[in-house]
């Protein structure tokens, strides 16, 4: 049986690789029992929370979060894991403003 090669870091920033045969559906789960997400599952959950104020990016082993005013106090939070990162911005900036409102039509 091939295993999914999904994998990541934890919180902690040590590797985890997920125990689900390669062509399982739904999450991955680690070792310990723990559900992972994937870099681009997890950016897109971040964008879709801090989106309106904030761009992010993953280095394969950082989590960045750039304000998108360069005048605002705490412009870049850098963090090895997603978890830790909204810590920061939550304890730095308050609670997420939502996501980056879609552009109207000229018919709406």
């Amino acid at each position: 049986m091939k295993l999914c090669d999904a994998n990541g870091l934890t919180e902690h920033g040590r590797a985890w690789f997920c125990i689900h045969p390669a062509d399982h559906t739904g999450s991955h789960v680690d070792d310990h029992g723990h559900p992972r997400h994937l870099p681009g599952e997890v950016l897109h959950d971040l964008k879709a929370r801090w989106g309106r104020t904030h761009t992010f990016a993953f280095t394969g082993t950082l989590w960045m979060a750039t304000h998108r005013d360069p005048r605002t106090h705490w412009r870049t939070e850098i963090e090895p894991s997603p978890e830790l990162l909204e810590q920061r911005l939550r304890a730095h900036h308050g609670p997420p403003p939502g996501p980056i409102p879609t552009p109207r039509t000229a018919s709406e």
